[in-house]
């Protein structure tokens, strides 16, 4: 919803008289001018610039008694220094007294060099309400310089007791909202139970109206609104709004400030680019590196990717050295070119490897409409932000950048496409391995974590593509996150961020929202020491952890915690993106009853499966030696039990119609399983089994093979057969609960 032009027009009168008077925060009887514009209720109010100049006409509407402000640009915390009052308003005469003892008794806490400004006066309607919980209600917009405007919604009161059962913490979302987002929000509050015993059931709607109102007030006032508005609202808090009945309007705003800026004065704007211009760096044609070394007992970097390239197939390379001649590289022969000007084709794509020193001379090298990585650095003696500048400038004639500082980009071939690689380590220290069946998209702002998840998924090789952009002076998050969100093999998108720029969180918000592709997140700087540890590594914005988390939220991106459950989610999100749950019932088969305990306190969100009476049945006579739980949600076989039988227990609990998804544990030293190196792959064990078992009902399954590396032979059986495994049953139940939760959330 746009604001309609009249009230614009209001809204700007406020916000041009107040910097006509040379200040850039709003007083309170200004917020309020604003607020009466979006529609709210604000108490009746006269700002008296001159005490000399009250009449008793004016001070008719406040009888007996009203709140006295002072109005001060230089003044934070009136009350503490005797700037509010409420007073009796029947005579002109004492009114004017107290305006001038209240003048007086402020300014004494001054030095007479430090004397505030006095403004005047604000006299208002004295709102009577109770400090109770819920009955004040905390609105207010903050612009945050990646994500843009967001709105918050908090509580006040003294009500300790129902404070302590239904607390709700600060309530954060980007604006706008529809109103049916903030009425969502509202009506989710746990002070719903309150305002129903009351029979004040209404009070949620009401909350829900200001904070959809104020929520548009914040998006059309802020960066992220197109057509640019004629200011920026910076922060604004109406503090409070509250409930009186005395009023004859029961919600009702009683305080205000605000902050805010000429727009021209910001250049901050959306990062989002046409995804189509990052074609060239996964379907290039040709490829140029340079910085290629024609020594080949040193170690040179682009000679690493140059041959990571060459083991793609890739004829189409061409290497750069100012010194020219040629070198042979993976067996290959390569001339080498002094210029770009030298080569004999037009490249799609130039990767640099090159000193750092020459980055910037080498940009201005490369044709137009070309892609370029950009492995190194940028020149010690260039600030970041003047080499963004420098980039800025090659943006207009079509230069796309990935980097500085990154490892670059490993993008699988496929029938179609012949893939690049340009992670520059070789195989014997980063072998990386694709199938058909490898699904996922991993952008990364460190190379190193790029590194690190490969190496995390040995069997099932999951990752069809890596992006590490280290800086990203140009290509960004959402315009990584745009391009895969239509590649057609990649299911799932995954993502390390240490840091936004301006603007930027705005654009990834909006382009992660509109996919239909899980996103899965984990982000470093979330306490006040990481973000600066981030800044000083990505030169670039951390931002607010609390919004960045806000932002997933309402996107439906998949914010984890912590680093080992982001890799054990997006294997799971991976593996078994062909098997999407129906529910949220859970079975379980277990051979240790740890593991039953243990799976039945994580469940997070899933629910224990009832089986049905043919199950159990069918289970009972199954129960050979009479020791199997027949009859409880996680079925513990006990060590007793061989790998036949283990098997078709499972089997029987996956038939069941009331088991939507399943995790199976494994302690796999006893002496009835085939689990050992030497048979563990062999037709009638445990792990072949399990595979066909688990092809055969095509629910989603986790298993947990609580084992050393003594037992890593059954789980490649495992996971080559599709299923992934996880070394404990914390983890296997998380990474299901998620998976389940996220699909079983997304279709209703």
């Amino acid at each position: 919803m746009s604001l309609d032009p009249k009230v614009e027009q209001q809204i700007n009168s406020v916000f041009e008289k107040a910097l006509a008077a040379g200040r850039r925060t709003l007083y309170e009887f200004e917020v309020y001018a604003i607020l009466q514009a979006l529609g709210l209720t604000v108490p009746q109010y006269i700002f008296i610039r001159d005490p000399k100049q009250l009449t008793e006409d004016q001070l008719s509407p406040f009888l007996p008694r009203a709140v006295l402000k002072i109005v001060s640009a230089d003044i934070a915390h009136k009350s503490k220094l005797g700037g509010v009052k409420i007073i009796d308003v029947e005579d002109p005469l004492y009114v004017r007294f107290v305006m001038e003892v209240m003048r007086q008794e402020v300014c004494s806490h001054f030095s007479e060099t430090e004397q505030p400004r006095i403004d005047g006066f604000l006299l208002a309607q004295l709102v009577p309400f109770s400090q109770a919980l819920g009955n004040e209600v905390l609105i207010g917009i903050k612009e945050d310089i990646a994500f843009g405007p967001t709105v918050t919604l908090t509580k006040g009161g003294d009500d300790a007791e129902f404070f302590a059962k239904y607390y709700d913490p600060p309530n954060l979302a980007l604006a706008p909202l529809t109103r049916e987002e903030a009425y969502r929000v509202t009506h989710n509050l746990k002070i719903r139970h309150k305002f129903a015993l009351e029979l004040q059931e209404d009070y949620c709607n009401k909350m829900g109206e200001a904070l959809y109102a104020i929520s548009q007030l914040a998006y059309e006032y802020s960066f992220s609104r197109d057509p640019k508005p004629a200011f920026h609202l910076l922060q604004m808090d109406v503090n409070p709004f509250v409930f009186s009945k005395a009023t004859g309007h029961p919600f009702i705003a009683v305080d205000g400030f605000a902050q805010f800026m000429p727009s021209d004065e910001r250049d901050i704007h959306s990062t989002w680019k046409d995804p189509s211009s990052l074609r060239a760096f996964f379907e290039p044609s040709g490829i140029a590196v340079a910085g290629v070394s024609s020594d080949a007992t040193k170690y040179n970097m682009a000679r690493i990717i140059v041959g990571l390239l060459t083991e793609l197939g890739r004829e189409d390379l061409y290497c750069l050295n100012p010194k020219g001649g040629s070198t042979e590289i993976a067996g290959k022969t390569f001339p080498l070119y002094p210029t770009i000007q030298d080569i004999p084709v037009k490249c799609s794509l130039y990767v640099f490897a090159a000193p750092a020193q020459r980055t910037v001379e080498f940009l201005e090298t490369v044709p137009d409409g070309a892609a370029v990585i950009l492995i190194s650095g940028i020149p010690t003696e260039i600030h970041f932000n003047d080499f963004a500048a420098i980039v800025a400038k090659h943006s207009q004639r079509g230069l796309r950048i990935i980097g500085p500082n990154c490892m670059g980009v490993f993008f699988a071939p496929d029938k179609k496409r012949k893939g690049v690689n340009t992670l520059f380590l070789g195989d014997e220290r980063l072998p990386i391995r694709w199938t058909e069946y490898s699904n996922v998209a991993l952008f990364t702002q460190s190379g190193a974590m790029g590194i690190t998840a490969v190496e995390r998924a040995p069997y099932w090789p999951i990752y069809r593509t890596i992006v590490s952009f280290g800086n990203k002076v140009d290509v960004n998050v959402p315009d990584l996150v745009s391009y895969f969100s239509k590649e057609e093999h990649i299911a799932v998108m995954a993502m390390y961020v240490e840091g936004l720029g301006p603007g930027e969180g705005r654009a990834f918000f909006e382009t992660a929202r509109n996919s239909a592709k899980p996103l899965i997140v984990y982000k470093a700087g979330r306490t006040e020491a990481g973000a600066k540890a981030a800044a000083s590594h990505t030169a670039s914005m951390s931002g607010d952890y609390e919004i960045f988390q806000a932002a997933c939220m309402q996107a439906g991106i998949l914010l984890i915690d912590e680093l080992p459950d982001f890799y054990n989610a997006v294997k799971a999100f991976s593996m078994l993106d062909r098997w999407r749950p129906r529910g949220l019932r859970v079975g379980g088969v277990v051979n240790a009853g740890l593991d039953a305990t243990m799976g039945a306190d994580l469940l997070g969100s899933l629910k224990p499966a009832l089986y049905r009476a043919e199950t159990n049945e069918a289970l009972e006579k199954l129960n050979e030696h009479g020791l199997l739980n027949v009859g409880a949600s996680f079925l513990d076989v006990t060590p007793m039990t061989g790998d036949r039988l283990f098997a078709d227990i499972v089997d029987t609990m996956l038939t069941d119609p009331q088991v939507d998804c399943a995790f199976v544990a494994i302690v796999p030293h006893v002496e009835t399983l085939k689990t050992t190196e030497d048979i563990c792959r062999e037709a009638d064990a445990l792990g072949p089994l399990l595979v066909q078992v688990a092809a055969k009902h095509k629910k989603p399954l986790v298993l947990s093979v609580n084992a050393g590396s003594r037992y890593q032979g059954l789980v490649r059986v495992l996971e080559e057969g599709g299923l992934p495994v996880y070394q404990d049953i914390r983890s296997a139940m998380r990474a299901l609960d998620t998976f389940c939760s996220y699909w079983v959330n997304k279709t209703e």
